[in-house]
This record gives structure tokens, sequence and C-alpha cells, in this order.
């Protein structure tokens, strides 16, 4: 299964509306952007992935803290088969101190061709990512990441 392009340009008009309905917040705020590298792992399956992130709106006084947008580029092993994949994510993370529930989804390209590889990428996951600071520390379940741990960094 291959995504669309009309599902990558509904991505893109997402996000662009979502940035411009921000606000700003005068107590310490997430940096806008961040990198951040994880290793997953799953039975006979690893991953390595590196994302770019983008937080679009934030309001420490709710309960969604912050929503992003998100690109990976990754590569995936296993017994039967290797390759790569790209995905575009929209997400939020909610908690107003250091720690967050991150949940974000959205699109998945397979850059092999493959044809068994879902067309949709997904993650749920901890982030250790304290306001106003740049160390991020993450965790979780997705697809492709498989179980995953990752740190980054944001500015």
């Amino acid at each position: 299964m291959k995504t669309s392009p009309k599902v990558c340009l509904l991505f893109c008009l997402v996000l662009t509306l979502n940035t411009a309905l921000a606000q700003e917040n005068s107590s310490p705020s997430f940096r806008k952007n961040g990198l951040s590298g994880s290793l997953g792992f799953a039975g006979i399956v690893a991953t390595a992935t590196s994302n770019y992130e983008r937080i679009l709106t934030q309001s420490l006084d709710k309960g969604i803290t912050a929503t992003f947008a998100k690109v990976g580029l990754g590569t995936y092993g296993g017994w039967v088969d290797s390759g790569s994949y790209l995905y575009l994510q929209y997400g939020f993370l909610t908690g107003k101190n250091a720690n967050h529930l991150e949940i974000s989804a959205g699109p998945n390209f397979n850059l092999n061709n493959a044809e068994d590889m879902l067309p949709v990428a997904f993650n749920i996951g901890y982030r250790l990512q304290k306001p106003g600071k740049g160390f991020m520390l993450r965790t979780g379940v997705a697809f492709p990441e498989t179980l995953y741990l990752g740190l980054g960094w944001s500015f």
C-alpha cells in the first residue's frame, strides 16, 4: 500500500492551520525545534531513526501542553528483510513539568517499495523534557520504530 499525495497535502494543511492558531505563553516554554535519534528492538527486528520536530502550539496550563509535527528517517533490519522508511507525524504532549505522554501519528513511506509495510506511522510513549531546557529522553512503542529508546536536543 502506498500513501497518496492527497494524504500528504492534507497533513501539510493541518500543520499550517495549527501553526496559525499558536499562542504565546510568558512562563517557560518548549523550544520550538528538536533533533533526536532512537534505537528500537522487537524480537528479530531492529531499527535506527533520526527525527526533526517542530513545536506548533503550547499551552502549559491545559491538558494538552503542546502539539508538534515530526519528520523521521530510519532504517530497519531483520532476519527476513531490511530497508528504509520516512514518516510524517502530527502529535501532542500532555503533562506540565518534565514528564510527558507523547502521542503522534501520520503517513509512513517505505523507501524500498516493500508491499508488507503499513502506510501509517504511530507513536505512544514517555518523554522527559523540561520546558525551557534542551535535553529530551524518549521511550515507548511505535511503528515502524518498534520498542524504542531515544535521546535528543531541542533548540
